[in-house]
């Protein structure tokens, strides 16, 4: 695993203390990785989840997407989860709901792990 990715890893277990992390090294330099639990909120039950996704071995100057958060996770005001956000997908063996929040930016300029877990969550909390 490249060191830049470790880096994103013990980054990420400072802005998320309470999250445990699986990490599985993908061979080529980049990691899956699940955290959990992840607080997503009143809006949603259960209130916490885990995401899962992807850093590959050119971190940080290539996006983390898609993240994924668990199947079981529904919004409380019964409306049905559609696109960017979408049922039916894995992650690891475990069944997920797929979050598609793109950084184009992030091929051109350098990306933060802790940054796009923190704009997936702000997503989340703002979903209509």
């Amino acid at each position: 695993m490249k060191t830049e990715v470790s880096a994103a890893i013990e980054e990420l277990g400072k802005q998320f203390p309470m999250a445990n992390f699986s990490v599985i090294d993908d061979g080529q330099g980049g990691a899956r990785i699940i955290m959990e639990p992840v607080v997503i909120g009143k809006r949603y039950s259960p209130e916490e989840t885990w995401f899962g996704f992807h850093i590959t071995a050119q971190y940080p100057y290539s996006d983390i997407y898609p993240v994924l958060m668990g199947a079981d996770v529904r919004r409380v005001d019964g409306v049905a989860f559609t696109a960017p956000v979408t049922p039916g997908h894995q992650f690891e063996g475990r069944p997920a709901i797929q979050i598609s929040r793109r950084n184009a930016a992030a091929e051109s300029g350098s990306q933060r792990a802790t940054a796009k877990v923190l704009k997936i969550l702000d997503f989340l909390e703002g979903l209509q």
